[in-house]
């Protein structure tokens, strides 16, 4: 007897190389087992609660690999629940948000007592994520090196080292004495990523380095966010394509990421090196409080728009769920359907229809396809979910 079973499905799932109709059955929090409906006896498949889901695309819960959840003492942060798991999201990667200063309020307060599942980058610098908003922007974390201590960064990872995945710094001349420091800086999260042993994340968009420096500075399993992005400091030239030189260093083993944000997206960029067959790890919103109201809206709203630049479904499923929980380190259990994973769940409705997106940059283009969470299930147990709330029809 399961506890869920979720009947009639189309399941995707990436990390099976699944796309094909099953039922999918819950049993203790985790997945028991994934039933073919049309081979399997009524008895083997009884269940104490059954939830028809014909018509719908089940995937494993999507993971949202860009976000800042610190609400409170970040002015970046929201809530990760109503902002992410109530829209299909089950575990989010907080991006530098806190650094080794705050990280023991943002343990305390937003990790241990989110529903959403929350993992972290360590920002490089111990006060975390500050400045870029205003006129002109407010001083960044990297206004003072001092800031940078690797004793700091070093204590903190010992201390939360379960939840801790990555060091970040961001690279942006207004962040960082009008760039006087990013060189700076950027050696400090290299050794101090060294020194944990862990990937190291970088924000580059308009740092006054080039981004060979910076590509120079990464290694294999690191990761360059803000990949589509047409500011300085980008992957393409001004006629929107990539020089040899930077494809060959990111064929050395850099991985890419969206990270959408309220500044980092552009249409044109994006096709561009889609069309190139650069394409990204992960996609993901870089959501918080700037862009929670639009541009971004949600995950689901970003992964619309590489429906719509032509990525197919399940390679849009795979880099929401499979890649990033392998980056995660938590393939076997998370971003996964296969018995025994976590019982993490979304299940998915694609609408037809004609959908304004819009880039960051303001460019508006019609999409042809929606996707909308209808259920979402953390650990085996269903939460509610909110309407989706990007603008959903064309206007004129």
């Amino acid at each position: 007897m399961y506890d869920v079973l979720l009947k009639g499905a189309r399941v995707v799932d990436p990390s099976q190389e699944l796309d094909g109709c099953f039922d999918v059955a819950i049993l203790g929090g985790r997945i028991a087992a994934l039933l073919d409906p049309a081979s399997t006896p009524l008895e083997s498949a009884a269940a104490i609660r059954v939830v028809d889901v014909r018509g719908k695309i089940v995937v494993p819960g999507l993971i949202d690999f860009h976000v800042h959840v610190f609400p409170g003492v970040s002015h970046f942060g929201i809530d990760p629940d109503p902002t992410c798991l109530a829209r299909g999201v089950t575990t989010v990667l907080d991006f530098g948000t806190a650094g080794g200063l705050i990280f023991d309020g943002f343990r305390q307060f937003v990790i241990d007592e989110a529903q959403t599942r929350v993992l972290a980058l360590l920002h490089i610098a111990g006060q975390g994520l500050i400045g870029s908003v205003g006129s002109p922007p407010l001083l960044g974390e990297l206004h003072d090196l001092r800031y940078c201590d690797l004793d700091t960064l070093e204590r903190t990872y010992s201390k939360h080292r379960d939840v801790i995945l990555g060091v970040k710094i961001r690279c942006t001349a207004d962040l960082a004495e009008g760039g006087r420091n990013e060189a700076g800086g950027l050696e400090m999260a290299r050794k101090g990523a060294d020194l944990l042993n862990l990937p190291l994340v970088i924000h580059s968009p308009n740092s006054s380095l080039s981004i060979e420096h910076v590509l120079d500075r990464m290694k294999p399993g690191d990761v360059l966010t803000h990949c589509y992005h047409g500011k300085d400091c980008g992957l393409v030239d001004q006629k929107l394509k990539i020089p040899a030189t930077i494809r060959d260093k990111l064929q050395s083993g850099v991985l890419l990421d969206v990270g959408h944000g309220f500044s980092s997206f552009n249409f044109s960029v994006a096709r561009s090196l889609l069309d190139q067959e650069v394409l990204p790890d992960f996609i993901s919103s870089d959501i918080h409080f700037y862009n929670l109201h639009g541009p971004v809206y949600d995950l689901l709203t970003t992964m619309d728009k590489f429906l719509h630049l032509g990525m197919p479904l399940a390679e849009v499923i795979r880099r929401t769920t499979q890649t990033p929980a392998k980056f995660l380190g938590r393939q076997d259990d998370l971003g996964t359907l296969k018995p025994g994973a976590i019982a993490d769940i979304t299940v998915l409705e694609l609408q037809e229809g004609e959908f304004v997106l819009e880039d960051s940059e303001g460019n508006r283009e019609i999409g042809r396809h929606r996707l909308d969470a209808t259920h979402v299930f953390r650990s085996g147990r269903q939460i509610g979910v909110l309407p989706k709330p990007s603008p959903a029809v064309a206007r004129a």
